[in-house]
């Protein structure tokens, strides 16, 4: 015997079983009276090599619901703007764009429930480009664009969806974003938001609605969904001295 603790040897036996797939990310764990007799040890040992699973972030515990496996996170920094697919580009992990609807519209329930500026309500028409875009091989987000067919007389979906958005309008039409806005705020995603997203009832969502400028035009509006289990934002706050 090595003397290592019992509760030990199932914690780490657990562990590779989460990294390897056999629990897939947000599955149930096997209550604590299977674990019991699948590993033949007391609820004291299972309930300790639990609890560090969930100090090591490979469980998460709903009472009432049991152990749930948590899933890997990615990162977004909000120090400056910036775009999800070179985000997670620059941390060597490939995101993938799938085109779920295109169509040229005068407006939507959503556009119309912006308080835009009088301006911004003269065009006449908008490209509506929806996409689910995944990392790795998770479903990641929904995101709906909103671009002034009066800056962008036309869209070659075939080519944005091999590609980033913002490097085709820069090619294309010499799109430069001066500065931007980004609200956030939670939200419960519709049931075929779920499904696309391929997330159990009990997951949140972040909802990020972005409105990019180019000098004084509105030219772009972003509003995406983001699994609240997927992502999460970080921001950093200088202080003057």
């Amino acid at each position: 015997m090595d003397g290592t603790p019992l509760y030990q040897e199932i914690y780490d036996d657990l562990r590779k079983r989460i990294e390897s797939g056999e629990f897939s990310e947000n599955s149930v764990l096997p209550a604590e009276r299977v674990l019991c007799e699948l590993y033949h040890v007391s609820r004291s040992t299972m309930r300790a090599a639990l609890e560090l699973l969930r100090q090591n972030d490979y469980i998460v515990k709903a009472h009432g619901n049991g152990n749930f496996i948590k899933p890997k996170m990615f990162e977004q920094r909000l120090t400056k703007f910036h775009s999800f697919a070179e985000s997670l580009k620059s941390q060597h992990i490939l995101i993938k764009n799938q085109i779920l609807d295109y169509e040229l519209i005068e407006s939507d329930k959503y556009l119309a429930s912006l308080n835009l500026p009088e301006k911004s309500l003269r065009t006449a028409y908008w490209h509506k480009l929806t996409r689910l875009r995944s990392a790795e091989t998770f479903p990641l987000m929904i995101e709906t664009s909103y671009l002034p067919q009066s800056r962008f007389m036309a869209l070659e979906p075939n080519i944005i969806q091999d590609g980033s958005l913002y490097a085709y309008l820069e090619n294309y039409y010499n799109m430069e974003i001066t500065d931007a806005d980004e609200l956030f705020s939670p939200i419960l995603p519709t049931s075929k938001e779920r499904m696309l997203l391929q997330i159990p009832t009990h997951i949140a969502c972040m909802l990020c609605e972005r409105f990019c400028q180019e000098r004084d035009n509105l030219i772009a509006i972003h509003r995406t969904v983001v699994r609240g289990d997927k992502f999460k934002f970080r921001a950093a706050y200088f202080l003057d001295s």
